[in-house]
């Protein structure tokens, strides 16, 4: 029997050949970021109650607006925001702080030397050790919840218990784009502190 010259090969199976390997190469390159990501959704956010203090990790669109609104709304009694800057006034950074009253100003902190996550999470484990905090929630943007909470979780003493705020970005021209770039980038961040924090 002739065997059919691979000139003449079905181009259905030359497709499959194909196309194997590079779903094999996508799945590779986008479930890992992905995976973090989707486990964060099991998170039911704050608690009914108010927590001891609100720490909100500063980098991101809205993230000090939102901290400072659920504070005020009683989500708990002390607001940090963590790594503002040295040398940068409260009032410049909340000008809503103007209009409140001088003891409930000074339940506002802000810290300025921390400057990743990762030492947002060490500089927020000095202030729950300082005054026993045994509640805190975390407020960043939605794609940086995962290694957020990942870096909070390892620093923080295991019985304080820790939710998360999530603020979502605003829309505009290329919103999607940079939702769909900064959850990939931050998924692939998140197995990196993964790794690293492994060996803190």
């Amino acid at each position: 029997m002739r065997k059919q010259s691979p000139l003449f090969s079905d181009p259905r199976r030359r497709r499959g050949r194909f196309l194997r390997p590079v779903l094999s190469l996508l799945a590779i390159l986008f479930l890992p970021p992905a995976v973090p990501h989707l486990l964060s959704l099991r998170d039911h956010g704050p608690p009914a109650g108010p927590a001891d203090a609100i720490f909100v990790l500063t980098g991101g669109e809205g993230r000090i607006h939102e901290g400072y609104r659920a504070w005020n709304r009683g989500a708990a009694r002390e607001l940090y925001i963590l790594g503002a800057g040295r040398t940068v006034p409260v009032t410049r950074i909340v000008p809503e702080v103007s209009r409140i009253p001088a003891k409930a100003l000074s339940r506002i902190h802000v810290e300025g030397w921390s400057e990743n996550t990762l030492e947002n999470a060490f500089s927020a484990k000095s202030a729950v050790g300082e005054r026993k905090y045994s509640s805190v929630i975390i407020v960043t943007s939605d794609y940086h919840v995962p290694r957020a909470y990942l870096a909070f979780r390892k620093v923080l003493p295991p019985e304080v218990s820790l939710s998360t705020i999530r603020v979502r970005p605003e829309g505009g021209p290329g919103a999607s784009w940079r939702w769909a770039r900064r959850h990939f980038i931050e998924g692939w961040k998140y197995w990196g502190y993964r790794i690293l924090l492994r060996w803190e």
